[in-house]
């Protein structure tokens, strides 16, 4: 089978050249199939690319999935003088692509690119900045259509060619009601696919909130500028003859390998499978396996000069001193960043799996808490095509929330929790009523953890101001809302923030508290695990079956009886992968079609989950198992919350 650059690979080759010989190869695994958000953002772009078919009635799609029969379909329906193809295949010696949108016009072709990514109809220009230049988010996008372009205009020179880009318009509001409910994703093996199911006649199209826009001049301008010692078409010629070949482009190590998509686990490695990212960094550092187990730089969180020092090549912490981190302090007395980077630093480089506690720092925080403690956490959706009429793209649907409270004698109790899945149900307003209702029994300080619930809030008063200034409790959902969030500075109508302001559990996490299970990284999923393996406290009480309705009446809502310390040899299980999965007891190849995974773990996974369940035809106990997937996952997100408490409390 022909190697082809297609437009994905060039992008990929693009970010790193020698990833090019990584990809498509089962001995490598590709994280980029496996991450539950980018399936659900992938799922979301399909969907516009659907609704993009109905502003072209008469439309021709090239179906088949094989090359050469794609690109005999795609050249039958160009003989014709006026056509529009969807999918058109291109072929140019050993370039491929398929095109979204391709509309013949007599000699002019029209090349449409279709993307999910959101623009302000309103901007004269919302790809550029004013000194000429590209925005760096539309970049890669932008290359995408310019490698299409080169590769149309290499296949049919004798035609005019002018490129465009159609996406979602942020500021326009959806017009169709249950817009959502008009396309159905359908799975076939591996392969998952959208169909428009409407009537294209009764149901309405929409046009409002899809842009098409001409990015001819900002082509122009990319591919005018140096890629290497090369212009664009002979960087893409290069990279193509290197895939087409299967060699090896010489790796050339920086930041951006943190983020590797080949690289194993040690599990993965233990199978045979092989990394990517080791063979690059051996290659060019000749490190050796012991290396590989030393903390980098890329384990020290929000680092800013990783990338200096990785091009320098000091990359382990071995290799720095305290003046790489902004100067020297004393990092018990005064956590700042650059302290806190060096009590990291530290940590690390000494080895262990030692806490770093600052518990003067805490014990100054918990003076102002208020018992007892409450722990909300909100599981939200901001679908490009919008659920329901008068909503704009990616505006925020908050479907559920999980809470917790911790009383200062110790007690633990999931006191409340909300989950909105009914297919057609605007949830916003009844989520804020359910959260408000559950945190009115007192004046306990209320604990978010990050910056998302805050955001939530924002967008929720944002609606009620908008058009939800009719519901009978408006006044009351607006004051409690704004009594317990800050206003972004975005905000139209801001509000000065209430004595219940929600206090961060991530921002204190980053000023007091540290340990090397935490890898680099403030998520609570990795900062849970590190907590349990560090607290002597957490370990004796949660290593036995003591959390759950069954044994401590109040203390769960979806957990019987449940041990949340596990250990695999002497390291402590992520308890996220505790979580049971949704379809334990059912035939899952009956319901292959519905889901493409049984497991909901995180936050990706309930958004894609709580999309699934708009669609109307879906058997009542798929609806049932997933629903309660959603809610023990979203209880253990806010439990963890707690733990992490109770560990600082019970710090010895």
């Amino acid at each position: 089978m022909p190697r082809h650059l297609t437009k994905s690979r060039f992008i990929l080759g693009n970010d790193c050249p020698t990833k090019l010989f990584y990809t498509n190869k089962g001995n490598y695994p590709d994280t980029r199939r496996t991450d539950d958000f980018l399936r659900s953002l992938a799922e979301g772009g399909m969907v516009v690319g659907e609704l993009a078919k109905l502003f072209f009635p008469g439309g021709e799609l090239v179906r088949s999935l094989i090359e050469h029969e794609a690109l005999r379909e795609t050249s039958e329906l160009l003989k014709r003088d006026n056509v529009v193809i969807f999918e058109a295949a291109v072929i140019f010696e050993n370039l491929f692509c398929r095109i979204d949108v391709l509309v013949k016009n007599g000699n002019e072709l029209q090349l449409i690119e279709v993307k999910a990514k959101s623009i302000d109809g309103d901007e004269a220009d919302p790809f550029g900045v004013a000194k000429g230049g590209i925005r760096s988010e539309w970049r890669d996008y932008l290359l995408d259509i310019a490698f299409q372009r080169l590769v149309l205009r290499q296949a049919y020179p004798d035609f005019r060619i002018t490129s465009w880009l159609m996406c979602v318009d942020k500021t326009k509001k959806c017009t169709v009601e249950g817009l959502n409910q008009l396309f159905e994703l359908r799975k076939n093996g591996t392969r998952t696919s959208c169909e428009f199911i409407g009537n294209r006649e009764t149901d309405g199209i929409c046009r409002a909130i899809l842009a098409k826009r001409n990015v001819d001049q900002h082509l122009d301008r990319l591919c005018r500028e140096p890629f290497g010692d090369r212009d664009f078409a002979g960087y893409v010629r290069w990279l193509a003859e290197n895939y087409e070949n299967d060699t090896k482009i010489a790796p050339e190590i920086g930041v951006h390998c943190k983020s590797c998509e080949f690289r194993c686990t040690s599990e993965q490695r233990a199978q045979g499978l092989q990394d990517g990212f080791r063979e690059c960094w051996t290659e060019t550092l000749g490190w050796t396996d012991a290396d590989f187990t030393r903390p980098t730089v890329f384990d020290l969180y929000g680092f800013s000069p990783a990338k200096d020092l990785i091009e320098e090549r000091r990359i382990s912490l071995e290799q720095l001193s305290e003046q790489d981190f902004g100067g020297a302090g004393n990092a018990r007395r005064s956590l700042n960043s650059p302290n806190m980077e060096i009590v990291r630093w530290r940590w690390l480089k000494r080895g262990g799996n030692d806490t770093y506690l600052d518990t003067a720092g805490l014990q100054r925080a918990m003076k102002n808490w208020k018992y007892p403690l409450h722990f909300i956490d909100f599981e939200t959706a901001a679908p490009s095509v919008p659920l329901h009429r008068g909503l704009k793209p990616y505006q925020s649907l908050a479907f559920q929330f999980s809470h917790h409270t911790l009383d200062e004698d110790g007690r633990v109790r999931h006191v409340g929790e909300f989950l909105s899945v009914e297919p057609g149900s605007f949830p916003n307003f009844d989520f804020l009523r359910n959260l408000k209702i559950s945190l009115a029994s007192d004046e306990g300080t209320i604990f978010r953890y990050a910056e998302h619930e805050n955001t939530i809030l924002n967008h929720i008063v944002e609606q009620l101001d908008d058009f939800g200034r009719q519901e009978p409790d408006y006044q009351e959902l607006r004051r409690f809302a704004c009594s317990i969030s800050r206003p972004s500075k975005a905000q139209l109508n801001p509000w000065m923030p209430g004595e219940r302001l929600m206090v961060d559990l991530r921002e204190l996490v980053g000023r007091h508290y540290y340990h090397p299970r935490m890898k680099g990284s403030q998520s609570i999923k990795y900062v849970l695990p590190a907590v349990l393996m560090g607290s002597d406290f957490l370990r004796q009480k949660y290593s036995v079956e003591s959390y759950g309705y069954e044994v401590v009446p109040g203390s769960s809502r979806n957990f019987p009886r449940q041990a949340w310390i596990q250990f695999d040899g002497e390291s402590v299980l992520d308890p996220y992968k505790l979580l049971p999965s949704v379809f334990d007891e059912l035939d899952k190849n009956a319901w292959d079609e519905l889901w493409t995974d049984d497991e909901i773990r995180g936050g990706g996974a309930a958004m894609a989950a709580y999309l699934r369940l708009q669609s109307r035809n879906l058997p009542e106990d798929y609806r049932d198992r997933v629903a309660k997937g959603l809610l023990r996952y979203c209880e253990l997100d806010t439990l963890a919350m707690v733990m992490i408490v109770e560990a600082w409390r019970n710090h010895r």
